[in-house]
C-alpha cells in the first residue's frame, strides 16, 4: 500500500491542478479537446475531492455542476463537455457522432453525491435534476425501465456496443436511488427498484449460486455477452443488487485477481480475424486506438479499478479488495515515470493514452480511500 499511498498523494496535487474556476479539466494535455471540462471525468473528480476532503477540487466540482446546469439543453440534456475559452464563445458539446447518455447520468449522481457531501444546495439544482429525470423517462419510452444507447453513446465512445447497456441502466438507478430522499420523491425510489429488477432478470443468468458476470448490453437482435468492468464496478458501488454483484465480483477476482492480474476495461480483446473486428477498426473519432490490450479493447484502466476498489468495499469483499490494491500496487506503484495516463496496456503493463488524467488521478484515490469512514459516509445509502 506504500505505493499507492505515494502516487495518492501526486494524484491530489494533479486533481488541484486540474481544479479552475469553470470546473475541473479532463487532462493537463491539450491534446484533442482534453483540457475541456468532461461531465462523466469531472463528476468523479469532484467525489475523489470529496473523499479527500480537499476544498479547492470540492470548489470546482460545485462550479462543474453549476456550469453543466446552466447549459443544459432545452429539454433537459446535459452537455458531455465544455470549453471556457476566453475572449471567444464558450464550447459546450452534447456528443459528435452519437449523444453521450452518461453526461445525464453522471451530472444527476454528481448532484446527489455533492449535495450530500456540502458542496452544493440541492434547491439549487432542483428544477435541473427534475428536467433531466423527464428527459430520461422519455428516452425509455416504452415504460420497460430502461434506456436505449447508441453506438458511442457513454464513456466507451468507440467501442462496439449499444443497445440496453448495463453500464448507463446501472448509473440510472443508481441517481434515482441517491435522488429521491434528497428531493423527497418516492415514486424515483420506486422507479430505482424497477429498474434494477430489470437489470436482474435481464442482464444476468438465471443461477445465482456461480459466480459469474452479466452481459454488457442487448439489442432486439444480439446479445453483447462481453465483460463490461465499469457497469460490474458501479453495480457493486450502487448497491442496487448486493447478491448479483457479488457473483460479478466473484467472477472477477477469480479470473483475473487470483490470477495475478488485473481486469481489463473489457474482455475478451477482440483480435484482427474476429467478426467483430471490422467494425471495430472502422469506429474512433480521432484516430484508431483499439488495438488489441489497448484502450477500450483490452486497456486496464486504473480509474475502474478504483471503482471496483470502493465496491468491494461495499460489498464487504475484504480479501477481494486486498488482492485488487496488491496487484494494482504491482502494476502502478513501481514506476517512476508513471504520468497518470489513461490506461495499461492490457499484456505489457506499458502507460498508454492521454497523461495528466483526472480520471486516472481519482481512481488510484479510490483505490486507496475505498472502505475509508469518509468513503462509508458518502457512497452508502
Amino acid at each position: 500500500m506504500s505505493e499507492l499511498s505515494s502516487l495518492d498523494q501526486r494524484a491530489t496535487t494533479l486533481l488541484q491542478e486540474l481544479s479552475g474556476p469553470h470546473g475541473i479539466h479532463a487532462s493537463l494535455a491539450s491534446t484533442a479537446n482534453y483540457r475541456a471540462i468532461f461531465t462523466r471525468d469531472a463528476v468523479m473528480a469532484g467525489v475523489a475531492g470529496c473523499l479527500l476532503a480537499d476544498q479547492r477540487v470540492m470548489t470546482s466540482f460545485g462550479r462543474t455542476l453549476e456550469q453543466l446546469r446552466d447549459y443544459q439543453g432545452d429539454e433537459g440534456q446535459i452537455a458531455s463537455n465544455y470549453e471556457v475559452r476566453p475572449g471567444q464563445p464558450h464550447h459546450v458539446s452534447f456528443g459528435t457522432i452519437a449523444p453521450r447518455i452518461d453526461g445525464a447520468t453522471w451530472y444527476l449522481v454528481g448532484v446527489a453525491l455533492a449535495a450530500r457531501a456540502g458542496v452544493i444546495q440541492a434547491s439549487h439544482f432542483e428544477a435541473s435534476v427534475r428536467a433531466t429525470v423527464r428527459l430520461l423517462n422519455a428516452l425509455e419510452y416504452n415504460g420497460r425501465h430502461l434506456v436505449y444507447v447508441p453506438t458511442g453513446g457513454n464513456w466507451a465512445d468507440e467501442y462496439i456496443y449499444e443497445g440496453y447497456i448495463l453500464y448507463d441502466q446501472v448509473l440510472r438507478a443508481w441517481a434515482l436511488q441517491l435522488l429521491a430522499p434528497l428531493y423527497q420523491e418516492p415514486s424515483w425510489a420506486a422507479k430505482s427498484a424497477a429498474i434494477a429488477e430489470r437489470i436482474s432478470s435481464a442482464f444476468f443468468a438465471a443461477d445465482t449460486s456461480a459466480p459469474h458476470h452479466p452481459i454488457a448490453a442487448f439489442t432486439p437482435v444480439h446479445r453483447h455477452d462481453m465483460f463490461d468492468l465499469a457497469a460490474c464496478a458501479l453495480l457493486a458501488v450502487s448497491g442496487l443488487l448486493p447478491e448479483r454483484a457479488g457473483q460479478a465480483l466473484q467472477w472477477i477476482d477469480t479470473n483475473f485477481l487470483q490470477r495475478g492480474a488485473l481486469p481489463p476495461a473489457f474482455h475478451p480483446v477482440i483480435h484482427e480475424g474476429d467478426a467483430a473486428w471490422p467494425a471495430l477498426r472502422r469506429y474512433h473519432l480521432h484516430a484508431f486506438r483499439n488495438q488489441p490490450h489497448e484502450y477500450h479493447n483490452g486497456g486496464i484502466w486504473p480509474i475502474w479499478l478504483g471503482w471496483l476498489a470502493l465496491g468491494c468495499a461495499r460489498t464487504n469483499h475484504a480479501d477481494f479488495l486486498g488482492r485488487l490494491r496488491e496487484r494494482s500496487a504491482e502494476a502502478l506503484g513501481t514506476r517512476g515515470d508513471f504520468a497518470f495516463e489513461e490506461y495499461l496496456h492490457g499484456e505489457t503493463g506499458l502507460a498508454l493514452g492521454t497523461p495528466g488524467m483526472a480520471y486516472t488521478a481519482s481512481g488510484l484515490v479510490f483505490l486507496r480511500l475505498a472502505g475509508s469512514p469518509a468513503a462509508h459516509s458518502l457512497l452508502s445509502a
